[in-house]
């Protein structure tokens, strides 16, 4: 197409990549007065970058069941939460107030839950020094009932009367009916997926598990946007966002299920289209008899998009709804073709996956040149033997998809072995012929 043979007039040369790595991590013990209680709390930075941070919490129940929860701290430095994943949260000046959702409100005696956000900071970003759940400040331990107090005169008359049944013992609470998210990696799934037009508009094409409730949990959103900029026929990746979809995700893809016009022109970028796919998921999410109804996390968002199609997942990753964004054999161009400069990588507030074919791919060096600039956590994998369409169309389609669910995996649920495949020497970097490259994790 048109926008390919432009593509490749207008690729340039990439620079050097730099490796940062940050963390730390405290722990602090705490109890509740109402019932036996007490958890641990653990607060890792897992990467931290010039303004910002990102940072994984767990809470791990040691007392009485516990039935919804509500951690509470407050940042020593005015950190800032600027997007929050497996929570709700609120924020008044260094206060901060982190809520369960529905699928993870109850943590057993021994069980435990996590969460991760986004952070900015200013100066410093030293962790918090303490925590509390449900309102009770850290103690060291664990708590138990205090005792009954003992009864006054009248009612002690009273009792004597007739003899005193033993008092039974209160029942404990009870986990939550909701599944706490499942720890095993996403790529271990393989759910059947419907393909289907998206409800109310024919500008999308939706891929999803065909049973959501099989899932366990809401599920994710991947928004895609196609090689050359195709806002009508996506067939060229029903197969690699089949892949995606079956590991437990939405996608939206921009273009109509059938092929068959739907107002849109194809040819260049255009990132409206994948902001208003978040919108149209949205909307799916609340409309009742959906399959989706209430079945997707809007918490939890990401953009996606190859060669053309990456340009538009770069620009709408800008949008504070998206958690993550991966571009396939693209980048944006030095000279600002299709009206997006480099400058725009600098709007990047989420974590930021590159992948290129190697240097038959014609977005080699842009590509490259773009991990470059990049200011987010961002990794850079290459395929030499993919191309410039191997992840989408070729051999390499399962290696590529494996790589994109297993990075979507780590930054948007969190997901420990997922994050050891993507930045562990074991992992992707240890499978041939594959190289790569972080910062800022």
């Amino acid at each position: 197409m048109r926008i390919e043979s432009s593509f490749r007039r207008r690729l340039t040369l990439s620079a050097a990549a730099v490796l940062l790595t940050a963390g730390a991590g405290v722990a602090a013990t705490h109890a509740a007065s109402a019932a036996a209680a007490g958890c641990q709390v653990g607060y890792t930075v897992t990467s931290q970058w010039q303004g910002g941070f990102g940072a994984s919490v767990s809470v791990r129940n040691l007392g009485d069941p516990i039935n919804g929860w509500k951690l509470t701290w407050s940042f020593p430095a005015g950190q800032t939460i600027t997007q929050l994943w497996n929570g709700t949260h609120t924020q008044s000046g260094s206060q901060v107030t982190v809520t369960n959702l529905s699928y993870n409100g109850g943590i057993p005696t021994g069980g435990s839950t996590e969460f991760g956000f986004n952070g900015s900071w200013n100066g410093s970003n030293p962790v918090p020094s303490s925590f509390a759940l449900n309102g009770v400040t850290c103690t060291g331990g664990v708590t138990s009932p205090s005792p009954s107090p003992t009864p006054s005169p009248s009612a002690s008359a009273s009792a004597s009367a007739s003899p005193s049944p033993s008092p039974s013992p209160s029942p404990s609470a009870s986990p939550s009916a909701s599944p706490t998210p499942p720890s095993r990696p996403a790529i271990e799934n393989n759910f059947p997926v419907t393909r289907e037009g998206a409800y109310g508009t024919n500008r999308y094409t939706v891929f999803r598990p065909s049973n959501p409730a099989a899932v366990g949990r809401p599920m994710p959103v991947l928004v895609f946007g196609n090689g050359a900029c195709a806002h009508t026929n996506g067939s060229e990746v029903v197969q690699a966002l089949t892949f995606v979809a079956a590991r437990g995700f939405v996608v939206v893809d921009t273009a109509s299920v059938d092929g068959s016009p739907n107002g849109v022109q194809s040819g260049s970028p255009i990132p409206s289209l994948l902001t208003d796919g978040i919108s149209w998921a949205e909307r799916e999410n609340a409309r009742a008899g959906s399959p989706l109804y209430q079945r997707i996390d809007l918490s939890r968002v990401a953009t996606a998009g190859h060669s053309c199609g990456g340009l538009e997942a770069l620009i709408a990753g800008q949008d504070r709804r998206v958690k993550s964004v991966v571009s396939l054999d693209s980048g944006l161009f030095a000279d600002g073709s299709f009206g997006y400069s480099r400058a725009e990588l600098s709007k990047l507030h989420t974590p930021v996956m590159f992948l290129d074919g190697g240097p038959s791919d014609i977005a080699y060096d842009n590509t490259r040149a773009n991990y470059d600039l990049t200011q987010v956590p961002a990794v850079l994998a290459e395929h030499p033997q993919a191309g410039h369409v191997g992840f989408i169309t070729g051999s390499q389609m399962t290696d590529g998809m494996t790589a994109v669910v297993q990075f979507l995996d780590m930054t948007l649920n969190g997901n420990a072995t997922a994050r050891a495949y993507i930045l562990g020497p074991s992992g992707l970097a240890a499978r041939a012929p594959w190289t790569v490259r972080s910062k800022n994790f």
